[in-house]
């Protein structure tokens, strides 16, 4: 029987050929892929694994940085350039696109984000920071209200990412949405003018 012979890849194509292995089975598996699975799916040996990730933790980290990368391309902050923005309807679109892009990913982000490893190596607060960014660019628009922006994005990301924890728990998308919207739109209204008679 004849051998069937490796395609000749470039290192970076090797690479990204078991990093796409490992996310097919994370996001078909989850926590319980481990490195032989995904030697065996990308069809290398597991010292070419242990060439590109010295260990399980850096491919995880790989993955996830992907992972958090694909979601801020597919979701850019506008610029202003672009023409005026809608800021309570920006932190509410980006919060719904949040809960079904983690819904969407749901066995990797729980191997990436609850589980030892995300213990091991915490990411840092990305979601957070990208919505302090987006609550100070409001209320320097005017938009937002004078909250602290670093403690109320915590906050606010708690609760987004607890509606999509709710949701891929079996509640209703629409009305879970529909209630952290009106919590979005609370928690950074802008304090109104007092009318003088």
């Amino acid at each position: 029987m004849v051998k069937p012979t490796r395609r000749r890849l470039t290192p970076e194509a090797r690479r990204l050929e078991i990093i796409e292995a490992a996310e097919r089975l994370l996001q078909a598996h989850g926590p319980h892929v481990r490195v032989e699975d995904v030697v065996r799916e990308a069809g290398v040996a597991k010292g070419t694994f242990f060439l590109y990730f010295p260990s399980w933790d850096d491919l995880l980290e790989t993955v996830r940085k992907r992972l958090v990368s694909e979601f801020d391309t597919t979701h850019p902050e506008p610029a202003e350039v672009e023409g005026p923005i809608d800021w309570p309807n920006l932190v509410e679109t980006q919060a719904a696109a949040f809960i079904d892009f983690t819904l969407s990913r749901r066995n990797i982000g729980e191997t990436i984000f609850h589980s030892e490893f995300a213990e091991r190596r915490p990411l840092a607060d990305n979601g957070v920071q990208r919505l302090g960014a987006v609550i100070r660019a409001g209320q320097a628009a005017g938009a937002f209200g004078p909250v602290d922006p670093d403690p109320t994005a915590r906050l606010l990301f708690a609760a987004i990412h607890d509606a999509a924890d709710a949701v891929a728990g079996g509640a209703h998308r629409e009305t879970v949405i529909s209630a952290l919207q009106v919590l979005l739109r609370r928690a950074l209204a802008p304090i109104p003018r007092e009318e003088h008679p």
